[in-house]
């Protein structure tokens, strides 16, 4: 029995994915994007096989839980700059559907220059077109907001400092290449999160603010551990944090989140409101499976705005 409180349960027959179930021989799968498409749950899987080579591969869900996961990956033609600068491998999908089409964000991995993001459209997840541009190095973990923001697109990321610390920032553009507007989120500096944190699922427009779960690092006396936590975003300027728990709302305490390729880590990459309410958030465990926690947004909403001096010690921004 878990002996951390938190606003998520996890699933009770976690993992819900594992490299022994895919139709194919893999390493691991994990940090998956998610959406919902022709009625299903989506996930974007990122899978490495043997040689740590990195692959997307769709899996779709009629209940959210139980994944038919396409035999072959998804083919996500390279930009020219991830061509002329060897982009070894790609990672963490996020998935946002906005203007009629799926926004797809991904790091890519250019060698010596470090991590960047990349992005592409969708309309039946075959076929990609590539947004020609990547972003500078050293950023990763972006989320497009599924609305623009001012008349101008909005994007969390986060981009890393020279110590290999880093935390969100959001940025604005008027046509998905030229980025600018950029500020940092001003998140609650912690015991947990005092390393890095960024940007998780996409966010979700509610009456309160945009509510968004994020992660974070901190070192412990052997591992970076990561964690999960939330957040309530104004709606008119994100860069403000209206209420931000200081308790995180997920940390690894499970053997699958415990052990594995990266230990004690838990990451999320994206999430879907069910029909019946319930928002699943699908994250990886120990950078090796796949594994499932659920709630609602008013849950969520309501331990974001929880009495600052009560037991769960949260902090509230105005």
């Amino acid at each position: 029995m878990s002996i951390i409180h938190t606003p998520l349960t996890r699933y009770p027959e976690n993992p819900i994915l594992t490299p022994e179930q895919m139709p194919f021989r893999c390493y691991t799968v994990m940090n998956a994007g998610a959406t919902i498409f022709e009625g299903k749950v989506l996930l974007l899987l990122r899978v490495e096989d043997c040689e740590r080579q990195t692959d997307f591969y769709v899996a779709t869900s009629t209940d959210g839980i139980n994944f038919d996961v396409c035999e072959t990956p998804i083919n996500l033609p390279l930009t020219e700059q991830e061509k002329r600068y060897g982009a070894s491998h790609r990672f963490d999908m996020r998935i946002t559907f906005l203007e009629g089409k799926y926004y797809v964000c991904h790091a890519a991995w250019l060698g010596k220059y470090g991590s960047c993001i990349g992005m592409a459209t969708t309309e039946d997840f075959v076929n990609f077109e590539p947004i020609p541009y990547l972003s500078e190095p050293s950023n990763r973990n972006a989320v497009l907001f599924p609305e623009k923001i001012g008349g101008l697109y909005a994007r969390l990321d986060r981009p890393q400092n020279v110590d290999g610390s880093g935390y969100t920032w959001i940025s604005y553009s008027p046509d998905l290449i030229f980025w600018g507007k950029a500020m940092p989120l001003d998140l609650p500096y912690t015991s947990w999160n005092r390393n890095k944190n960024g940007a998780g699922s996409i966010p979700i427009k509610t009456p309160h603010g945009w509510l968004e779960i994020f992660h974070a690092t901190a070192e412990t006396c052997s591992t970076e551990n990561y964690y999960l936590g939330v957040a309530l975003l104004d709606l008119e300027d994100p860069s403000k944090v209206l209420a931000s728990p200081r308790e995180f709302v997920l940390a690894a305490e499970k053997d699958y989140e415990c052990m594995g390729q990266t230990p004690n880590v838990v990451f999320t990459s994206g999430g879907v409101v069910m029909p019946d309410g319930t928002y699943n958030i699908y994250y990886g465990g120990a950078d090796t499976r796949m594994c499932l926690a659920t709630t609602t947004i008013k849950t969520l909403i309501d331990y974001c705005h929880a009495d600052p001096k009560g037991k769960n010690s949260h902090v509230v921004f105005n």
